[in-house]
């Protein structure tokens, strides 16, 4: 198991999280469908963020459970963010759809947390694929 892997990719999740939910990028619409304000999010406990690390750390542990293997004529990049991939849209993506459905949120709160889902764990993939070495036999 790659460690260094998986704090990469756990930090890369939060980093892309904190570019994504920007108030410039996708943030004033997620805030708006989430009901909160940026004085709310300027109040926000270093709590949440060392949780939200923590749960990007599980990501990324997932996604090395697999790294080491590798796909002829594909680089492990490529390989690892197909991985990330398919499981996003497939699992990921439908349960914040119909979450969001149910709880009537707005379409751009729906859309700004499953497509960053599906963007963070796609590029999760192909960075912990990249940096895990390739297992012999």
């Amino acid at each position: 198991m790659n460690y260094v892997a998986i704090l990469v990719g756990a930090i890369l999740v939060m980093a892309l999280g904190a570019f994504w939910f920007h108030p410039k990028v996708m943030g004033t619409s997620w805030m708006k469908g989430a009901g909160l304000t940026e004085e709310d999010m300027n109040n926000t406990s270093p709590m949440v963020y060392v949780g939200s690390l923590l749960m990007a750390g599980v990501i990324a542990w997932a996604m090395s459970r697999y790294a080491g293997h590798t796909e002829e004529g594909m680089s492990q990049f490529v390989h690892g963010m197909y991985h990330g991939f398919m499981p996003a849209i497939m699992y990921v993506a439908p349960v914040i759809v119909s979450k969001g459905l149910f709880e009537k949120k707005d379409i751009g709160w729906i859309l700004s947390g499953a497509v960053y889902w599906v963007l963070a764990i796609t590029l999760v993939g192909g960075v912990v694929y990249a940096l895990t070495p390739i297992s012999a036999g």
